[in-house]
Formats: C-alpha cells, sequence, structure tokens
C-alpha cells in the first residue's frame, strides 16, 4: 500500500447465515473504512545541483535566489515540509533560509547588508531536509545538497567624512593662502568614476586642503 497514492480505502463486507446459502440465509453488512498514514519514505531532492542569483550591496530583506525541491510524500505534511539550511560559504550570516509554505520553494533572504568592494560574490553549500525524520532505512538523497553562487551587485555608494564635524581655530590676521587645515573624504567606490569627488561650497577666502582617500582592498568572502 502507498499512502501517497491511495490514503484511505472503504470495504464492505457481509454477513450470512445459514452456511451463506443466499435463498434462505439472512444477511447483513458492515462498512470498514481503512486509512493508510503516510511514512516519511520520499526524501527531498532538489531539482539541480546548482542555483543563482544577485543582490544589491546595502540591501535586506530581498529574496535572491529560489531553490526548488520535489517530495513524493502527503503534500504539506511534515513528511513534505521542506526545511533549508545553509551549511557554508556565509560565515558572517549574511544570508538565511525561508521555506514558501505553498510552493515549498527555498527562499535564500539577505538578512545583513553586503558590500561589492568587500565581497563580489557568495558561493553557498545548502542542504534540505524535512520536518518529520525519514522512515527507518530510509537514505537521504544524493540532491538534497545544492551550490548557491549570489552575485553581488555594485551601487554608487556617497562619500564620507571621517572626521564630521571638524573644529578649526586660528587668530585674526591670517594672511591669505595660510593653510588651515586638510579635509579627507573616503569614497568606498572602486570604479574610477564614482571616485570623482568635488567640494562645491568652499569659501575662496579660506584655504583648506581637500583630498580623497581610498577605500580598503577587499578581501574573499
Amino acid at each position: 500500500m502507498n499512502g501517497t497514492r491511495v490514503s484511505q480505502y472503504t470495504l464492505i463486507v457481509q454477513a450470512t447465515d445459514m452456511e451463506g446459502n443466499l435463498n434462505f440465509g439472512l444477511s447483513n453488512t458492515a462498512t470498514a473504512l481503512i486509512t493508510v498514514t503516510d511514512i516519511n519514505d520520499n526524501p527531498p531532492m532538489l531539482t539541480t545541483r546548482t542555483f543563482s542569483g544577485e543582490v544589491p550591496e546595502n540591501r535586506v530583506g530581498l529574496v535572491v535566489a529560489n531553490l526548488t525541491v520535489i517530495d513524493a510524500d502527503q503534500p504539506h505534511s511534515p513528511n513534505w515540509n521542506a526545511v533549508y539550511r545553509i551549511i557554508s560559504g556565509d560565515p558572517s550570516n549574511h544570508f538565511s533560509m525561508r521555506t514558501d509554505p505553498v510552493s515549498n520553494d527555498g527562499m535564500v533572504t539577505v538578512v545583513k547588508p553586503v558590500d561589492y568592494e568587500m565581497n563580489r560574490a557568495f558561493m553557498l553549500t545548502v542542504v534540505v531536509s524535512n520536518q518529520a525524520h525519514l522512515a527507518s532505512g530510509i537514505q537521504s538523497s544524493l540532491q538534497s545538497t545544492a551550490g548557491v553562487t549570489i552575485s553581488v551587485q555594485d551601487i554608487n555608494e556617497p562619500p564620507y567624512f571621517p572626521t564630521n564635524p571638524k573644529s578649526i581655530r586660528f587668530e585674526e590676521g591670517v594672511p591669505a593662502g595660510t593653510s588651515l587645515t586638510t579635509f579627507s573624504a573616503t569614497d568606498p567606490d572602486r570604479l574610477q568614476m564614482q571616485q570623482i569627488i568635488r567640494y562645491p561650497g568652499v569659501s575662496r577666502a579660506l584655504r583648506v586642503e581637500l583630498s580623497v582617500c581610498s577605500p580598503p582592498m577587499s578581501r574573499g568572502p
């Protein structure tokens, strides 16, 4: 019997006296309802061994990849419901896994902002299982694990002043052209076009040294 295909049987049982003589015996019937209980004998299987997605830097709460799975057990039961876990590739916990309650898909969600200048891609390893344990003697499928590549999209980020505000004191009568201080703005972007910084609004009566600092070199994921 397969509880996934046929979950219930209805049987009609007849009893006849007079040794079953249909001409002289009296008979009666009873109904037997047989319910087949589904066990978790079908492990979930991901539809492919590799998935991919994209995430803009500095964004959170976005679903950046969908993992699809098939399971031959009773739909929307603990034997069918998928549970996804990231087991490697995300040491800083930038991503989490949620299960779509309708489709059973695994949704890779970004929960901590990622920085393109620090990590341009993540190589995640995701494993899927069921809410219920597999039945005795049933082994996990080789298709229960997949690799997920998440590419980080570069977004133009504004420059910032590490020291802001900056107090400057000088005595009156300082000669014109005297250098008072240096303002250094840092731009986290790498592209040269994004690193061009202008300083509008600086008074010509005061001389302020202005410079641009490069961000630190990128590191691996």
